[in-house]
Formats: structure tokens, C-alpha cells, sequence
């Protein structure tokens, strides 16, 4: 296991989830056992000031009951030492787990993380979607005790707020995309959606284009015309935008433009069947996982 990591402890601190990390979460839920009230897991990620990123997570089989829990510390660390080896910048910085409520075991799973990570954070994820809500709190732990003797474990919530990306926010959008529309018809007019909006973008893009060169053509006709006096600042701009341009004949030019056309919409194409591997290989991979 990686040395402990010093997390910040105090009423400033904050949490900041990933959506994968959600995602991952949710899906080890409904894949539990019949007869297991919640899932627990541990959570990776770096700290920055007094901000806790959470990027990643992973499952830990357990047993509980209102008197003891046993966790499964070989699977904790053989995943740790797998994660690490993709991306060792994250380290344990606490544990999570399903259900709406904190339970009487939170303290010793708690206590367990406590030797993970100085200060571990405990982030509830409620599944019961309460109210139609899909709520997230984290937690700081704190011991209470008398002299010598240890009383009680108690948690603080802290601020915790999803954090999400360019990358992510676009994954997040095909999914809801997917959710709203899951039938292959349905999928096929969103992309003819997409692909008539981005033609639609490129035309009023040629339009701009096309206006500004008419713009510029009849002011070049009024200053040769002699209707205008002519600006030496914007003649030489309009020479060196010419100077730009490749002198090409019509079917060079439509040639080249038809390539250019035919390598996006591969690149696209090969996006597409890049995304569709990966997600699965992501399916397959989830489904060799033990279920819990």
C-alpha cells in the first residue's frame, strides 16, 4: 500500500465528485445482492488546499451487521495497487457508500479508512432518490471522548458539489441523449440531427464569408470607380489577404475541398467506433466483475 496521505481537516474543507465516480457508484448498487441494504467502496483522488477532488472509486465487498462489519482488505488492496499502477497522482482520501442515512457501522468502516488515509472523508450517495432527488453529502469524522476514553465517533457534513468537465459534460449529454431516445431509429435521426445542424453551421459560415467578400468586391469597384477615396490601410490589409489565398483553378479547388469533406466525416466515423469500443469494453469488463 502507498504511504498514509495528510488530508486538511476543518470546518473549510470541501468535496468536489467527478461523475464517473457517481456513475460507478449507481452501478455497483444495482448490481448488488439481493439481500444487501448498500453497497461501500473506496474513494481516489488528490487534494489540493482544502479542496478534495474525488476522480475515481472502486467497490469493496463487506458484511455488516449493527454490531460488527467485515470488509474484504485483500480485494481493498489488491484494486488499490491496480489503480495505482494507471494512475499513481491518486491516492485514497476516504470511502463511500449507498443509502440516505448514516448507519451504526459507518464508525468502525470509518476507522478502518483512518489507516488508509489521515482524515478520510465519508461520501453517502442516496439511492432511494427520496423526493424524486438525487442527493450526495460528504463527511468529516471527529472522535469524542473523556480523558483517555474513546465515547463516540462523530460526522460533520462538509460542502461536496459535482465537478465536471469538457469531456465529461459532453459523455454526459450523449447519455441523456441515449436515455431520452434508446431505440436504433431514434439514434439514427439524432445523428442526421447533428450532422443537418453542423451543414446548416457551415452554411451560414459560408454565407458570413460570402457577404464579406461581395462587401469588399464593390468597395475595391468604388475606389477603382473613383466614387470613394481609398484607404491605404485597408488596401494593403485586402492585398495581404489575397496573398493568402492559393491560386487554384475551380476543379483543384473542389478536389481538395471533397477531400477535406471525406477526411472529417471519417475522423468522425472513426470517433464514433473509437467510443462505441470503449464503452463496450467498459460493458464487458463491468460484467465479468463479481456481482456483490
Amino acid at each position: 500500500m502507498a504511504a498514509t496521505v495528510l488530508l486538511p481537516c476543518g470546518s473549510n474543507v470541501s468535496v468536489k465528485v467527478h461523475p464517473v465516480v457517481l456513475l460507478s457508484i449507481c452501478d455497483a448498487y444495482t448490481r448488488r445482492k439481493e439481500n444487501q441494504d448498500r453497497v461501500i467502496g473506496t474513494l481516489l483522488g488528490v487534494v489540493v488546499d482544502n479542496v478534495i477532488e474525488v476522480k475515481n472509486c472502486y467497490v469493496v465487498p463487506h458484511n455488516e451487521s449493527s454490531e460488527q462489519v467485515m470488509v474484504d482488505v485483500n480485494h481493498h488492496k489488491t484494486m488499490f495497487d491496480l489503480h495505482q499502477k494507471v494512475a499513481p497522482h491518486e491516492s485514497i482520501v476516504g470511502w463511500f457508500a449507498t443509502g440516505s442515512d448514516l448507519y451504526n457501522s459507518d464508525a468502525l468502516i470509518q476507522d478502518f479508512y483512518s489507516k488508509e488515509s489521515l482524515h478520510p472523508v465519508h461520501m453517502v450517495v442516496d439511492t432511494t432518490l427520496k423526493d424524486d432527488k438525487f442527493s450526495v453529502q460528504a463527511y468529516t469524522s471527529r472522535t469524542l471522548a473523556l480523558g483517555d476514553k474513546v465515547l463516540a465517533t462523530e460526522f460533520v457534513e462538509i460542502p461536496c458539489d459535482t465537478i465536471i468537465g469538457d469531456i465529461e459534460r459532453v459523455g454526459a449529454e450523449l447519455m441523456l441523449t441515449g436515455f431520452n431516445d434508446p431505440s436504433p431509429e431514434n439514434k439514427k435521426e439524432t445523428a442526421n440531427k447533428s450532422f443537418s445542424d453542423e451543414a446548416e453551421t457551415l452554411a451560414a459560415s459560408m454565407g458570413r464569408l460570402a457577404d464579406l467578400v461581395a462587401r469588399a468586391s464593390e468597395y475595391v469597384d468604388s475606389v477603382a470607380s473613383g466614387k470613394v477615396g481609398g484607404d491605404p490601410a485597408i488596401g494593403r490589409y485586402l492585398a495581404d489577404t489575397l496573398a493568402l489565398v492559393p491560386h487554384l483553378a475551380k476543379s483543384d479547388f473542389e478536389r481538395l475541398f471533397n477531400e477535406g469533406v471525406q477526411d472529417a466525416m471519417m475522423v468522425t466515423y472513426l470517433s464514433d467506433l473509437l467510443r462505441a469500443h470503449v464503452a463496450l469494453a467498459e460493458r464487458l469488463g463491468t460484467a465479468a466483475l463479481p456481482i456483490m
